[in-house]
């Protein structure tokens, strides 16, 4: 049986791996280097967007039902999402639009901090989820998450 929440938390692997590899083409663009930004950070964006989808529409009513007291943390991430998206969004356009690279870094790195604070609040967030779901709970939320 497929486990949905250690495929959340594969799901954050993919995302850290490339928040990690845009961040190092960004730290190309400062020293100089040649690179088209706007491509990496728009897959960012989709790949994001898909995942936090998934949590809000998967995960958190079902964390909300299933175990009530991580509903205040719930919340707060979702709270963080828009924040999340809203940062990245606006990188996407600054790329795209040819920005000074100073303020597309600057934007990228709240963005990043903002990221780096939810990712750690989600693994918390799967940790406390793993050892509180038995295996019925296990089926409802991967029945949920591959409905997305």
């Amino acid at each position: 049986m497929r486990d949905a929440v250690r495929d959340l938390s594969h799901d954050h692997a993919e995302l850290n791996r490339r928040v990690l590899a845009v961040g190092a083409k960004l730290e190309m663009l400062r020293r100089g280097t040649q690179v088209d930004l706007a491509p990496a950070l728009d897959e960012l964006r989709e790949m994001l967007f898909l995942h936090f989808a998934r949590e809000e529409e998967g995960l958190f009513p079902f964390v909300t039902d299933a175990a009530p007291t991580l509903a205040v943390q719930v919340q707060e991430m979702a709270v963080a999402h828009d924040t999340i998206c809203g940062s990245l969004s606006r990188a996407c356009h600054l790329a795209r639009s040819g920005a000074e690279v100073g303020s597309l870094a600057a934007l990228y790195e709240r963005f990043e901090n903002a990221y780096a604070d939810h990712a750690r609040r989600e693994a918390d967030l799967l940790s406390r989820l793993d050892e509180l779901l038995d295996a019925d709970h296990r089926e409802q939320l991967a029945a949920l998450v591959d409905g997305l």
